[in-house]
């Protein structure tokens, strides 16, 4: 999974401009990576794992067999790839081409004999917290799983080691439950990325109040411009799951996983009010930066106003004394300055001492 660059991704989208529906145009970053082929089929007594490249022959993946088929495609930019897995499965022109998009939004479409699912992964690196999106397609047939990745590594070991153990219950399950299982391994890490999400705002929070800086802005910015892509990006899981549970698309998942659907259905609403509560905090910590920052000039506002009103009257005393007049008798006076000097300190401390009174200070 890589960091999305979106000027790349723009750039790229601009090829399919003029072109027939059903051309087959990748349009995510150019790729510098091979294509890896995974095959996974599996029943309750065996399974069966093996990798292919681009080159290799494919007709493998059609094979019968008694149990469930789950081909998983690492790298969507071979689009000579997708038009070949395409025609072994029998597949629309107009899937394949969402399949090369990769900025599709997330949804659920209905096939004559499969069902087409669009989702974005999301993972977050622990060390720079900087969050990779990627698209996922999944095709579900009758009996197989086609998953359609843009780069290497996903979210999907722990469905991998759960179909290894003979003691889960996937290997005795339907390709439905392959697909719930895949779609709940990625709605859980949408909840670490969300997680720490929280934690970064969390930490934000605590900095601004106790030692706000300029500097903090850019970066409140920075997570706003995050949370926006978040929402932007999973928010509409929701709406995705809630359509996997109507009467006609149940059919291609079989009824055995309706009461897990209904468990991730509860995750993607949680998912969905997670987001607004952080697109919600990170714009009340906008708020709270630049009411610090008003605070903050105020207190200096405040201590150069004192300052000023201090040095008002001593500035009135020594321009007084200023003045080149013969007949001022206190210039004459032995202890004038040294007397000068007390009044002008007393004047200072008792007005120091009002301005604490009137906690100004």
């Amino acid at each position: 999974m890589e960091v999305i660059k979106v000027d790349e991704t723009s750039k790229n989208r601009k090829k399919k401009v003029g072109l027939p529906p059903g051309s087959i145009i990748y349009t995510g970053e150019n790729p510098q990576h091979k294509v890896n082929i995974e095959f996974i089929a599996y029943n309750d007594s065996i399974i069966k794992r093996e990798v292919f490249d681009e080159n290799s022959n494919l007709s493998i993946l059609t094979h019968d067999f008694k149990g469930v088929r789950w081909i998983n495609v690492d790298g969507i930019h071979n689009t000579i790839l997708l038009k070949k897995v395409g025609k072994l499965f029998d597949l629309d022109n107009l899937v394949m081409e969402d399949v090369a998009n990769s900025t599709q939004r997330a949804k659920v479409e209905e096939r004559e004999d499969y069902l087409f699912i669009v989702l974005k992964m999301l993972n977050i690196d622990p060390i720079t917290k900087d969050i990779s999106y990627e698209q996922i397609s999944l095709i579900v047939g009758d009996d197989y799983l086609l998953t359609f990745q843009e780069s290497p590594g996903d979210v999907l070991d722990s469905v991998r080691s759960r179909i290894e153990s003979p003691n889960y219950r996937m290997r005795k399950k339907s390709v439905g439950y392959l697909t719930y299982a895949i779609l709940d391994s990625i709605v859980d890490y949408y909840f670490m990325v969300l997680d720490e999400v929280e934690i970064e705002i969390d930490k934000l929070e605590s900095k601004v109040i106790n030692d706000s800086e300029r500097e903090d802005l850019q970066s409140i910015i920075n997570l706003k411009q995050k949370v926006s892509t978040l929402k932007r990006t999973i928010g509409p899981i929701r709406e995705l799951i809630t359509k996997l549970q109507t009467k006609s698309i149940a059919e291609y998942l079989n009824d055995d996983i309706k009461i897990y659907l209904s468990d991730l259905s509860d995750h993607g609403i949680i998912v969905c009010d997670t987001l607004e509560v952080l697109n919600t905090r990170v714009t009340e910590l906008i708020q709270l930066y630049h009411s610090t920052i008003s605070n903050e000039m105020n207190e200096i506002m405040k201590i150069l106003a004192i300052i000023s009103t201090v040095f008002m009257p001593l500035s009135f005393l020594t321009s007084m004394y200023g003045m080149n007049f013969d007949n001022m008798p206190e210039l004459h006076t032995k202890y004038g300055y040294f007397i000068l000097l007390a009044a002008m300190f007393a004047l200072v401390l008792g007005m120091i001492a009002y301005f604490k009174k009137k906690k100004w200070l």
